[in-house]
C-alpha cells in the first residue's frame, strides 16, 4: 500500500495491468487490515463455539445454575461462550435437569395451618358419604384479562428437582370477573359480572336471580351443601341471612355450618383446576374483545367431561389429605 499510495490507486494498477479480478475499494482495504493484524492475508477458518462442553464448562453451567436458578439457555450460553444447543444437552443430558414452570401460591400465616387442618377433618366424611355424591358445589370468582400479560409457559427454572418457585403478578388489561360452581356431577354455567368488581350487592343478586333458579330447575335446593370462600362480598350479613334462610345450614363459607379457612384455595377444585384450564384453552389465540373472552369461557365450560369432574373431586379429597400430613402447611409440591 505505501508503493501506490492508496486503496483507488491500487485499483486502478490491477485494472491497468489486466488483473481478471479486481477487487472493490473495500476489499482492498479489508485485506490490508488484515495483513496488519495478522501479517498473512490468508483465510482461516473460523472454529466458532466448541461443539461440546469441557469439564470445566460443565463446573461453569452448575454454577451459575445453583447462583442463579431462574435464567434461560440463551443467558447461560452467552455467559459460558458455548452455543444454546449445547448448553441445552449439557442441562438435560449430563447434569440431568429439567425445566420446570413457576407456580402462584397464596402466602399462609402460622395461625391458618391448625384451621386449615381442622377443615380438612370435616370436610373429608362429608365428601367421602355416598349420599352427598354430586351434592357438594364447589364456588368461587376468578377474573379474565382480555390481554394475557404473563406467560408462565415459556418461563423455565433448571434445576436437578422442582424448586417450586412462585411469583408474584400484576394485570392491568380490561377484565372480566367470572363466578362458577361446580360439584362432582356437573358444572353451573358461568356467571358474568358486567361492572368487573364483585360486591355484596351483585353477588347476593347473583345467587339469588341465576344460581338458585338454575337449582330449581334442577330440583336441588334441598338437598345440595354449598360451598363459598370468605370473601368480603360473601361475607354480608344480607348474603349469610339469606344462605341461612335458603340452605339451612348447608353451606360452607366464613360463619357457615363448616367455617372456610382463609387462604385455602389449594383446597378448592375451581383454583386448582378449573380456572387453569380455562386460561389455557381460552388464550391459545389472542382474544379479541370482552364478549369473545365470554363466549370462548361458556364453550370451554360447557365440553368438560363428566369423567373430568369426577377425576377432579377425587383429586380434592386427596389433597386434604396431603394437608393433613403436612400440619396445615402448602403441600402442591408434594403432589
Amino acid at each position: 500500500m505505501a508503493k501506490f499510495q492508496s486503496r483507488i490507486t491500487v485499483r486502478r494498477y490491477l485494472q491497468r495491468e489486466n488483473f481478471a479480478y479486481v477487487p472493490l475499494v473495500l476489499t482492498i482495504k479489508r485485506i490490508y487490515n488484515k495483513f496488519l493484524e495478522t501479517c498473512s492475508v490468508k483465510h482461516h477458518d473460523n472454529p466458532g463455539r466448541p461443539a461440546v462442553a469441557t469439564t470445566e464448562k460443565i463446573n461453569e453451567i452448575t454454577e451459575i445454575l445453583a447462583t442463579t436458578p431462574i435464567n434461560s439457555v440463551r443467558l447461560v450460553s452467552q455467559q459460558v461462550n458455548l452455543s444454546k444447543s449445547v448448553i441445552h444437552r449439557t442441562m438435560k443430558n449430563i447434569l440431568k435437569y429439567k425445566p420446570y414452570k413457576m407456580h402462584l401460591i397464596q402466602q399462609l400465616y402460622d395461625e391458618d395451618q391448625d384451621l386449615r387442618v381442622e377443615l380438612c377433618e370435616l370436610l373429608m366424611p362429608i365428601l367421602e358419604h355416598n349420599d352427598n355424591d354430586g351434592l357438594i358445589f364447589f364456588s368461587d370468582e376468578a377474573s379474565f384479562h382480555v390481554l394475557r400479560l404473563v406467560n408462565k409457559h415459556i418461563c423455565r427454572i433448571w434445576s436437578e428437582k422442582n424448586p417450586f418457585v412462585t411469583i408474584d403478578i400484576a394485570t392491568n388489561s380490561s377484565k372480566v370477573s367470572v363466578w362458577c360452581a361446580m360439584s362432582s356431577k356437573q358444572i353451573i354455567e358461568p356467571f358474568f359480572f358486567n361492572d368487573e368488581t364483585v360486591t355484596e350487592g351483585n353477588y347476593l343478586e347473583m345467587l339469588q336471580n341465576y344460581f338458585y333458579p338454575i337449582l330449581q330447575n334442577k330440583r336441588l335446593t334441598k338437598s345440595i351443601t354449598f360451598q363459598q370462600n370468605g370473601a368480603p362480598a360473601h361475607f354480608s350479613k344480607a348474603v349469610r341471612s339469606w344462605l341461612n334462610k335458603v340452605f339451612d345450614g348447608r353451606w360452607i363459607g366464613r360463619c357457615g355450618l363448616i367455617s372456610w379457612t382463609p387462604r385455602s384455595s389449594d383446597l378448592t377444585s375451581l383454583n386448582f383446576y378449573l380456572w387453569g384450564h380455562l386460561k389455557t384453552n381460552v388464550y391459545k389465540t389472542p382474544v379479541q374483545a370482552l364478549d369473545d373472552l365470554k363466549t370462548r369461557i361458556t364453550k370451554e365450560i360447557k365440553i368438560i367431561k363428566k369423567e373430568t369432574l369426577r377425576d377432579v373431586f377425587s383429586e380434592i379429597v386427596k389433597r386434604l389429605n396431603f394437608c393433613i400430613e403436612v400440619k396445615g402447611s402448602t403441600f402442591e409440591q408434594y403432589l
